[in-house]
């Protein structure tokens, strides 16, 4: 039997087959080469031929690696430039350049062959790269959206929404300069800004304002309601820089639009001209609508904490008048008293010098307790059981009842929490000095299991839970806290039988750290 070397039967081939793999070579919308062992183009096929030039001698004998892009010529193996060591097919991916600058991408695979040759077969996949990178500018944008989502429904302060909507920016559209400006009467102030290419931002312009009738960008998204691209431009707009440097590129504006009225606008410029196209002011209207509602309550927060704090000022300015120097009042009347009392009446000059210490020793409690409410810190990280016991303290020298205060707990419950059962403590106790005509008061903070319990009771004289209305004794603001921290809360009370307010919520949602273990 004639034994044949596998080798040499891989070279020999039919005529006719010669003639289908020279068509097949020949028609091939495959980009189709064959490099020499230098890594040069020996010969290729008409589709490689009419992308790089469009005559072959223009190529041929050049390096394959000249033609692959510049940013992903490190990324080709290293065994393009060693292709004596390739004995097995190897394949990687990169753009390729044309003799037009056009730019494909194709997955390029080398088979060796016996012949001390190489071919290379190169399939465009442009279209699923571009797919790929249009899902990727899908997935940074949804991510960008859903960074405002949360700014939306976050308490966030005006100064973070904006500083968030500016690193986001980026993610819905490419710029080099960037600002944000709020509508004001007939004005538009830039509050926020970037300048990419000398990553500061632009602290210059903040603050300064604009007339909205005066600039033709502004006036025209104030009055149409809608996103204005401008593919050429000679500069950026006043209010996005303050050089006077010629720098042409492309500018993108789109209102902020909220309930119908335009609150803002976010603008971005572009030193490559005609770069911005229908999608990114699609895009960029979906941001800053987006933006606009995170904006708007980030303004509702801010004055709603400023009606807070001036309500806070007003009780406070109320309890000193109220309590406080009451008090001082008190005691500077009875230390006049006290020299006609020393002459006259000694015998009650120790009572009188009681009554003066017990009145300052009061105001220097209720002191104690609004200089701990004017400190957040001091009343978010005090242990609780301290803080409701200095509560029962300044109640009871404030009005003469006594209060038996029980706890078998050491604890500092989250910020929220920590406030809540705080201020739910202080408005029954003051509901009790008020309305109550009690002799005696128990209060009681109790951690059981998981639970963390408050009870304040009474045996003043009660009132009738279906004629009382919850506001006349502040109980629909103590149900409200305990609902923020989704705390049971509940008050029992019948006509002259007193009152008893109990609050009960999961230690574990509202611990900040865990208590202290008793038994060791």
């Amino acid at each position: 039997m004639l034994h044949v070397d596998p080798q040499e039967q891989q070279q020999v081939s039919s005529p006719h087959e010669t003639a289908l793999k020279s068509q097949f070579f020949e028609l091939s919308m495959d980009l189709f080469c064959i490099l020499n062992m230098a890594g040069r183009i020996e010969t290729a096929n008409p589709a490689l031929t009419a992308i790089l030039s469009a005559h072959s001698d223009q190529f041929i004998q050049h390096p394959f690696i000249e033609f692959v892009h510049e940013e992903d010529r490190s990324t080709v193996p290293d065994a393009l430039s060693d292709l004596e060591s390739i004995d097995t097919p190897i394949s990687f991916v990169c753009r390729f350049r044309g003799f037009d600058e056009t730019v494909r991408w194709y997955l390029w695979t080398l088979y060796p062959r016996l012949s001390g040759l190489i071919h290379a077969v190169g399939k465009d996949i442009t279209p699923y790269k571009e797919m790929e990178a249009k899902e990727s500018e899908r997935n940074i944008f949804a991510e960008a959206l859903l960074d405002i989502v949360f700014a939306i429904n976050s308490s966030l302060a005006l100064d973070q929404v904006l500083e968030r909507i500016l690193s986001n920016i980026g993610k819905a559209v490419a710029y080099e300069y960037v600002s944000i400006l709020l509508v004001e009467a007939d004005e538009a102030e830039v509050v926020g800004m970037q300048n990419k290419s000398t990553a500061t931002k632009g602290d210059e312009l903040q603050g300064t304002r604009f007339a909205i009738q005066d600039d033709e960008y502004l006036r025209r998204m104030f009055h149409s309601h809608e996103s204005i691209i401008v593919p050429e431009l000679e500069r950026p707009p006043a209010w996005m820089v303050t050089t006077d440097k010629l720098e042409t590129g492309a500018f993108l504006g789109s209102p902020i639009v909220v309930e119908g009225n335009v609150i803002g606008f976010v603008c971005v410029f572009s030193s490559k001209k005609e770069f911005f196209t229908p999608l990114h002011a699609q895009q960029l209207i979906t941001f800053a609508n987006q933006a606009g509602i995170a904006i708007n309550n980030a303004r509702l927060y801010e004055q709603a904490q400023s009606v807070a704090t001036l309500r806070e000022r007003q009780r406070m300015a109320q309890e000193l008048h109220d309590a406080v120097n009451q008090d001082l009042f008190a005691a500077s009347t009875y230390a006049d008293l006290l020299p006609k009392a020393i002459r006259n009446k000694p015998d009650i000059v120790a009572q009188y010098a009681t009554r003066i210490s017990t009145l300052i020793r009061g105001a220097v409690d209720q002191m104690r307790m609004i200089l701990i409410e004017l400190h957040p810190d001091t009343l978010t990280n005090t242990g609780l059981e301290m803080l409701i016991q200095q509560l029962c303290i300044v109640f009871s020298r404030k009005t003469g009842i006594p209060v038996d205060f029980k706890t078998n707990t050491q604890i500092v419950l989250n910020e929220q929490a920590q406030i809540v059962v705080y201020r739910i403590a202080q408005e029954g106790l003051h509901n009790i000095a008020k309305h109550a005509r009690a002799t005696h008061v128990k209060v009681s903070l109790l951690q059981s299991n998981h639970l963390l319990s408050l009870i304040i009771k009474d045996n003043g004289v009660g009132f009738d839970s279906n004629i009382i209305k919850e506001v006349q004794f502040g109980i629909r603001n103590m149900r409200e806290r305990a609902r923020s921290i989704n705390a049971d809360f509940c008050i029992k009370s019948e006509s002259g039988q007193g009152t008893k307010i109990y609050l009960r919520t999961k230690n574990n949602d509202a611990t900040k750290s865990n208590p202290p273990d008793d038994s060791r």
